[in-house]
């Protein structure tokens, strides 16, 4: 955590940063619980919580530098303990903080004449770039989602709900010791044509279109897999859609490696279903990063700057979406390499 520290306080010339979000600082420090901030002023380190769980913070920071300060409101003990240390500016990502908390901490710091600095995404190319121990959390967890989805895939039938198969994938999570990384999508028929639909009471139909989106979170990092699926008889549109969309995701798959520009991904996914005559209908971008959020950078769109580096992991998720009727989506999680990359999903289609 030291490095990462030093770095941002370099980068953006501080003593001081706070980290009110529980996903970075599990990032930072391991530690997967909620309900405390961690604030760092040069070498000392602060984790400020309530009483309600002060026991649990001394015990897992027991071997660690980090004080704990069980005092509550959180916004002024943090003015508290950088009056203590003579620091008279901080950093801190608002896109992480409640509002009102806040505004409570931009008041008392203002009061005490200690500059508030605002910057977006603080850890961003620390998180963008995955470590070994961190590659093999998400392979695990694509290894479980891949198992869940094949299971799940044998017992689709008709008149099951997609409600129904919603709590059997939780059910198989539970199971394999994980929890879900987001809630899972569960979509037939005219629903699949919904990218984040609401598994819901509608019922599977014979010859009907079921889309499954379903993700983990194995030790902290997350796995993300979508798969289209067919019971019974395709119609002729529906397979061209789905043959669109596996051609879509494969043109970005057997070329895709450190080096290329994060923007070709999209424009090369939407070339080929604009060339089918559905460009309108892929309504999202082709990918996302994961690590221990199941959305982080980079994003896969046609606007974003920058290159693949070997390292990152990354959704492809090319779709198309015909509304009122049905939607075809098929995602796997990869992980970017200098000569290519490594699917890590391996769910039946």
């Amino acid at each position: 955590m030291n490095k990462k520290i030093l770095q941002i306080f370099h980068n953006y010339k501080t003593n001081a940063v706070l980290f009110t979000d529980q996903k970075e600082i599990f990032y930072l420090t391991g530690a997967m619980f909620d309900g405390f901030w961690l604030l760092c002023i040069k070498n000392n380190f602060y984790a400020i919580c309530s009483k309600m769980i002060e026991n649990q913070v001394k015990e897992f920071f027991a071997k660690s530098k980090i004080k704990v300060y069980p005092y509550i409101p959180f916004y002024k003990t943090v003015v508290d303990i950088l009056k203590q240390n003579s620091i008279n500016s901080i950093v801190i990502d608002p896109s992480y903080i409640i509002a009102s908390e806040f505004i409570l901490l931009e008041s008392a710091l203002i009061k005490e004449q200690i500059k508030l600095e605002k910057k977006v995404g603080i850890l961003t190319n620390s998180r963008i770039i995955k470590n070994n121990n961190e590659i093999e959390n998400i392979k695990k967890a694509c290894q479980i989602v891949s198992n869940v989805c094949n299971i799940i895939k044998k017992e689709l039938k008709p008149n099951l709900r997609e409600i129904d198969i919603h709590y059997k994938i939780l059910e198989l999570f539970a199971k394999n010791q994980v929890t879900e990384s987001f809630s899972p999508i569960v979509a037939c028929g005219a629903n699949s044509a919904n990218p984040h639909h609401k598994s819901s009471n509608t019922k599977i139909k014979d010859n009907d279109i079921v889309l499954l989106d379903i993700g983990c979170s194995y030790n902290g990092y997350c796995s993300d897999l979508t798969r289209t699926y067919f019971l019974g008889r395709i119609t002729r549109e529906e397979s061209i859609v789905w043959d669109t969309v596996k051609q879509a995701q494969d043109s970005v798959l057997n070329a895709i490696k450190a080096g290329c520009e994060i923007s070709w991904a999209d424009k090369t996914a939407r070339e080929v279903i604009k060339k089918a005559g559905f460009g309108d209908n892929f309504i999202h971008t082709t990918g996302h990063g994961v690590g221990v959020e199941i959305h982080e950078m980079p994003s896969l769109a046609s606007n974003t700057e920058g290159v693949f580096l070997s390292h990152m992991v990354v959704t492809v998720e090319p779709g198309i979406y015909i509304e009122s009727k049905f939607g075809v989506r098929i995602e796997d999680t990869i992980l970017i390499k200098d000569t290519g990359c490594e699917i890590l999903t391996y769910a039946t289609y």
